[in-house]
């Protein structure tokens, strides 16, 4: 499986608490869902005090905001990197099975305003990439059927 969080070291440092408290807040929403992370989650996971996401979060929204954001920067890599629609098709699907919990997030709502408006792009070029695909409504639908489990 590819590292949670690209180019970042497994091991937590006083300078990477911003990627520490994210490595840890994707990991429990991939194995509980988005709904079940707290910041209070995120500090126990990540080996810090309670109080150290808000150095770097304003709230939980905002840590939530950071974690969609970067599942769509993994999503986007892995898109450009295959070649041709039907590798763009299954690199989109692989990534929603992959990733349950982040995908749900990246396409649900949230409440933090400046991840919002980041994420509104991130999902046109999506769009854009999986448009020989199939588009991505087809393709979100068809995600969205295998994790219910119906297709």
């Amino acid at each position: 499986m590819r590292p949670r969080l690209r180019g970042q070291k497994t091991h937590y440092h006083h300078g990477d608490l911003r990627h520490a408290l994210l490595e840890a807040a994707m990991t429990l929403i991939d194995i509980r869902g988005p709904e079940a992370l707290t910041l209070r989650a995120a500090a126990r996971r990540a080996g810090v005090s309670e109080a150290a996401p808000y150095r770097h979060f304003a709230n939980l929204d905002a840590l939530l905001g950071a974690v969609a954001l970067e599942g769509f920067e993994m999503l986007i890599a892995d898109l450009e990197n295959a070649n041709g629609a039907r590798a763009r098709r299954d690199a989109f699907l692989t990534f929603a099975g992959d990733f349950q919990g982040r995908y749900t997030l990246m396409f649900g709502t949230l409440g933090d305003r400046d991840s919002a408006l980041k994420r509104r792009e991130e999902v046109a070029h999506i769009a854009e990439l999986v448009d020989e695909a199939g588009g991505l409504a087809l393709l979100h639908g068809m995600a969205s059927l295998r994790l219910a489990g119906l297709n």
